[in-house]
C-alpha cells in the first residue's frame, strides 16, 4: 500500500493512538460480547415483558435529558486544544466554567423531571403491571442514577482532556457490563423490578466514586471549583456546545423518544424488537466507528492547538474515506447475514421484518 494511505502522527503520537485505539477496540469487544447476552439473559430470567418495561422505564429520564445541553465535550475539546498551546490558565478557567454549567444543568434536570411527575399520568398500559409507588420509586432510583451520570461527564473532562481516553473508557465499559450482567441475573432470585433498580442506583454510585478517584489524580492540573466562573465565558462555552446538543436531541428523539411513544401506544413485546434490532444494526456499528472518532478527536484537537492544520486535513480526509469503507462493508453484511444472525442471537423471540433492517441500517449510515 502506498505512503499516501497512512495516517501521519509524530512518534509520540503514534503511542498515544495506538495505547487509546487498543484500549478502545477491547472494551468494544466487551461491548459486544455483553451486548449479545444482555437481553436473553433479560429475556430467560425476567420475562419479555419485565425486559420490555424496564427498557422503557430507563428510556425515561434519558428522554427528560432534552434539557441536558452537553457541555463536557466542548469543554474537553476546548482544554485539549489550549493544553497543546500551554494556556493551562485558560484550561482550568474552561474546565471551572464546564462545572458550572453542568450544575446548572442538574438544576434545570430537576425542574423538568418533578413538572414531568406531576402533571403526567402514569397509569399507562405497558406499566398496568407495577403498582404506582413501586413504579415511583423505581424511577427515583433511576433519576437519581441519572444525576450521578451527569456528574460524571465532568470528572471524565477532568481524566481525558490530555490524551488519556482510555481511563475514563474503562470506566464505563467496566460498569456497564457489570450493571447488566447483576441485573439481568438478578431475575432468578427476584420478581419485582424494584431489585434491578436498587442494583442499578448503586453501581452508579460506585462508578462516579471510581470517576471521582481518577480524576482526583489530576488534581495538580484541575480542580472541582467555581472561582473562575464569569458570564462571558460561559455564554462562550454555552455557545461551542449548541452543536453537540443538536446531536443529544437528535439521539433522544430516534431513540429514546421512540421506546417512549411505543411503549404509550404497543406492547412490552414490540419495544423489545425495537431495542434488540437497533442493539445490532445501529448501536453496535455505531460504536465500532467511534472507536476510531473517539481516538481522532483528541488528536485533531491537539494537532489544531500546535497549529498543524495541513496535518489536520490531510489526516481527516483519511478518516472519511476509511469511515465510507467501513459502511459499505456494514450495509452489504448486514442485508446478507443480518437477519440470521438477529434471529439467532434473540433465539427466533422476535418477528424482525426486512423493511425495519433496511430503515434501522440506513439510519445508521447517514
Amino acid at each position: 500500500m502506498e505512503k499516501k494511505f497512512f495516517f501521519k502522527f509524530t512518534k509520540k503520537q503514534s503511542k498515544r493512538v495506538k495505547k487509546n485505539l487498543f484500549s478502545l477496540f477491547s472494551n468494544f469487544s466487551f461491548q459486544i460480547v455483553i451486548q449479545i447476552i444482555y437481553p436473553p439473559l433479560m429475556i430467560l430470567f425476567w420475562g419479555i415483558d419485565n425486559f420490555g418495561i424496564w427498557i422503557f422505564i430507563t428510556a425515561i429520564p434519558s428522554t427528560l435529558s432534552f434539557f441536558n445541553v452537553n457541555f463536557s465535550q466542548a469543554a474537553k475539546t476546548e482544554m485539549s486544544i489550549n493544553d497543546a498551546k500551554n494556556n493551562k490558565n485558560f484550561v482550568k478557567k474552561v474546565f471551572h466554567n464546564g462545572f458550572g454549567l453542568i450544575l446548572m444543568n442538574m438544576i434545570i434536570f430537576t425542574i423538568v423531571y418533578l413538572s414531568a411527575l406531576l402533571f403526567t399520568d402514569l397509569n399507562l398500559k405497558i406499566l398496568q403491571s407495577i403498582e404506582t409507588n413501586e413504579l415511583k420509586f423505581i424511577l427515583l432510583l433511576i433519576v437519581i442514577s441519572y444525576y450521578f451520570t451527569i456528574f460524571d461527564s465532568i470528572l471524565h473532562t477532568g481524566i481525558s482532556y490530555r490524551g488519556n481516553l482510555y481511563i475514563s473508557q474503562n470506566i464505563k465499559t467496566f460498569f456497564n457490563i457489570f450493571t447488566k450482567i447483576s441485573i439481568g441475573l438478578a431475575g432468578i432470585f427476584f420478581d419485582s423490578l424494584t431489585y434491578a433498580a436498587i442494583i442499578f442506583f448503586i453501581l452508579t454510585i460506585l462508578q462516579t466514586l471510581v470517576s471521582f478517584y481518577y480524576f482526583s489524580l489530576n488534581k495538580k492540573y484541575i480542580t472541582l471549583s467555581l472561582k473562575l466562573v464569569t458570564f462571558k465565558d460561559s455564554l462562550k462555552l454555552f455557545k461551542l456546545s449548541l452543536s453537540y446538543y443538536m446531536e443529544t436531541l437528535t439521539i433522544i428523539a430516534k431513540h429514546n423518544g421512540i421506546i417512549i411513544l411505543f411503549g404509550i401506544f404497543f406492547t412490552p413485546a414490540l419495544i423489545g424488537l425495537v431495542s434488540t434490532a437497533k442493539t445490532l444494526f445501529y448501536f453496535l456499528p455505531l460504536r465500532f466507528i467511534t472507536i476510531f472518532l473517539q481516538t481522532s478527536l483528541y488528536e485533531y484537537s491537539h494537532t489544531f492547538g500546535k497549529n498543524k492544520s495541513h496535518l489536520l486535513k490531510y489526516n481527516y480526509r483519511l478518516h472519511i474515506f476509511y469511515t465510507l469503507i467501513l459502511l459499505v462493508i456494514f450495509v452489504v453484511g448486514s442485508m446478507i447475514v443480518g437477519p440470521k444472525i438477529y434471529n439467532v442471537w434473540t433465539n427466533n423471540n422476535y418477528d424482525l421484518s426486512y423493511f425495519l433492517i433496511l430503515l434501522i441500517v440506513f439510519d445508521t449510515v447517514f
